[in-house]
C-alpha cells in the first residue's frame, strides 16, 4: 500500500475496528455481569423466601397439622416458582427430596435424593451455587442455589431454587445479537465517511502532484480549485497557487528578459559591425570615418551602460544583505546635480534644489548614489528644451522623502503601471530613447524595496513626479 489514502484509509479503518472491538466487548460484559447479578439476585431472594415460608410452615404444624396451613404453604411455594419461572426442592438433612415446586404445582417428593455436594456445601458452608440439573432431576442445565431452614432446636431443612440459565443466555445473546447489528451499521457508515474524508484531504495532494508535474513539463497554466471553506487545506491550495502565479510570472519574465536583452544587444552590435566594416572596407571615405567612429563609440558604451544594468540589477535581486552606513544624503544629491551640469546647460534647463543643508541617513550609500543618479537620469531624458526640474527632500516621522519632478510630455495612465518593470518602455517600438535600457525604474524600486521603502510615480498637467521614502 504505497499509496497515501490507502494507507490513512488503512490505519483509520483498523483504528475503527479495534475501537469498536473493545467497546462491544466492554458493552458485551457488561450486559452479561448485569443480567447474571440479575438472575443472582432472583435467585438469592427466591432461596430466601422459600426458606423463610418453609420454616414459618414447619413451626406452624409441628404441634398439630392444619390443612389450611399447608394449602397456604404449597400455593407460596408455587407463587415463589412461578415468579423465577424455575423450581423449589426442600429435602431433609440428608438431602432426600420432600418437596418440589413448579410454576404448575407444589408436590410432595420421596425417594430423590439431591447431589452430595450441594448438601454438603450447604451445611458446612451454610450456602450452596453452581450450574447444575441436579442430578437430572432438571431438564437443563440451571443457576441452583441452596440454604439452610432450621426450625426447632435440632431440625434442619435444605431449601434449593434453580433458575433456568437457557433464559439469561437469550437475552445475551438478544442483547449482543442488537448491538452488533447497529455496531455493523455504525461501523460501515463511518468506514464510509472516512473514506470519504480521507479522499478529501489526499485530493488536493494528489491535485498539487498532478499541476507540479505539469510544471515540470514546462506548462505554468496549472492552479488549484480552492475548497468552499477557509481551513488548512484552504491554505495550501491557495499558497500552491500564488506560488504557481510567481513562478508563472517569472517565467514569462525570464522569457521577457531575454527577448529584451537580444533586442537591445543585437541593434549597437549591429550598428557597431556595420560601420566597422564599412571602414575596413573601404565603403566609408577617410573623411567621414571620424563620424562614424563617434557613432561606433556611443554605440559601445551603450552596450557598457546596458551591461552595469544587469550587474546592477542582479546585485539588487540578490539575497546578500545591504551594508548600510551613517552618510550626508544632501551632500550626496549636490555631487549627483553636478554631474549633470553639462545636459543641464545644453538644453537649458531650470534646476530647482530644495533640500535641507544636510541630511543624514544611514543607508547604503552607492546604492542610494544609484537610485537618485537614475531618477536624475531619467528627468534629464524627458524634460523638454527650457524646462523646468524641481528636486525637493524632507525628514519627516523617521522618514526620508524625496521628489524629483520634471516638465515635458506625460506618461499615459497604462504605462505608469509597468514603469517600473524590467526592461519596460512606455513607447513599444522602443525607438523613443535608444540609449535607454529599461532597466533604471526597475533598480530604483528594487534598491528601495530592499531599504524598506516605498517608490511611486504620478503625471499630469506636462509634469511627471517620481518620489520614494525611506527610513533614515
Amino acid at each position: 500500500m504505497k499509496s497515501l489514502f490507502f494507507r490513512n484509509f488503512f490505519f483509520y479503518a483498523v483504528l475503527i475496528c479495534v475501537s469498536f472491538t473493545a467497546l462491544g466487548s466492554t458493552f458485551t460484559y457488561q450486559i452479561n455481569d448485569f443480567a447474571l447479578q440479575e438472575k443472582m439476585n432472583m435467585l438469592s431472594s427466591t432461596m430466601t423466601r422459600a426458606a423463610e415460608s418453609t420454616v414459618s410452615y414447619l413451626e406452624e404444624t409441628s404441634v398439630i397439622m392444619i390443612p389450611s396451613a399447608a394449602r397456604v404453604y404449597r400455593t407460596s411455594m408455587t407463587q415463589l416458582a412461578a415468579d423465577c419461572d424455575g423450581t423449589i426442592f426442600v429435602t431433609d438433612s440428608d438431602g432426600e427430596m420432600l418437596l418440589v415446586a413448579t410454576k404448575d404445582g407444589c408436590y410432595s417428593q420421596q425417594g430423590g435424593f439431591v447431589p452430595q455436594k450441594a448438601v454438603n456445601d450447604v451445611i458446612t458452608k451454610g450456602s450452596y451455587y453452581e450450574l447444575s440439573n441436579m442430578g437430572g432431576y432438571l431438564s437443563s442445565t440451571h443457576f441452583v442455589s441452596g440454604t439452610t431452614a432450621r426450625f426447632g432446636n435440632e431440625s434442619e431443612i435444605l431449601v434449593f431454587a434453580a433458575i433456568p440459565s437457557d433464559t439469561t443466555l437469550v437475552f445475551f445473546v438478544n442483547i449482543v445479537s442488537t448491538f452488533m447489528l447497529m455496531a455493523v451499521c455504525v461501523l460501515v457508515m463511518t468506514l464510509i465517511a472516512t473514506y470519504f474524508i480521507t479522499w478529501a484531504s489526499v485530493k488536493p495532494i494528489k491535485m498539487i502532484t498532478g499541476a507540479a508535474k505539469q510544471f515540470a513539463r514546462g506548462d505554468y497554466s496549472a492552479r488549484i480549485p480552492l475548497p468552499p471553506h477557509r481551513d488548512e487545506i484552504y491554505d495550501m491550495a491557495s499558497s500552491f497557487n500564488n506560488m504557481a502565479e510567481s513562478i508563472s510570472n517569472n517565467e514569462m519574465m525570464h522569457r521577457d528578459l531575454i527577448a529584451n536583452v537580444s533586442h537591445d544587444l543585437r541593434t549597437p552590435m549591429t550598428t557597431i559591425g556595420g560601420f566597422v566594416d564599412g571602414i575596413l572596407d573601404g565603403t566609408i571615405p577617410p573623411e567621414k570615418q571620424d563620424y562614424y567612429l563617434r557613432i561606433v563609440s556611443s554605440e559601445i558604451k551603450r552596450l557598457s551602460r546596458l551591461a552595469n544594468s544587469m550587474l546592477t540589477m542582479s546585485k539588487m535581486e540578490s539575497s546578500e544583505e545591504l551594508v548600510k552606513a551613517p552618510f550626508d544624503f544632501s551632500d550626496m544629491v549636490i555631487k549627483i546635480a553636478f554631474s549633470f551640469e553639462q545636459k543641464i546647460n545644453d538644453k537649458k534647463i531650470d534646476l530647482d534644489l530644495d533640500i535641507p543643508d544636510t541630511c543624514s541617513i544611514n543607508a547604503n550609500h552607492d546604492a542610494l548614489f544609484q537610485v537618485v543618479y537614475n531618477l536624475f537620469d531619467n528627468a534629464l531624458k524627458f524634460v523638454n528644451e527650457g524646462g523646468e526640474i524641481k528636486i525637493y527632500a524632507e525628514v519627516k516621522s523617521g522618514r526620508l522623502h524625496f521628489n524629483i519632478l520634471n516638465t515635458g510630455s506625460e506618461i499615459d495612465p497604462e504605462s505608469l503601471k509597468h514603469i517600473f518593470e524590467r526592461f519596460y518602455k512606455s513607447d513599444k517600438s522602443r525607438g523613443a530613447n535608444p540609449n535607454g535600457s529599461g532597466l533604471g525604474l526597475y533598480i530604483v524600486k528594487t534598491i528601495i524595496g530592499r531599504h524598506d521603502g516605498d517608490v511611486s510615480a504620478k503625471s499630469s498637467d506636462g509634469k511627471t513626479e517620481f518620489h520614494f521614502n525611506i527610513p533614515v
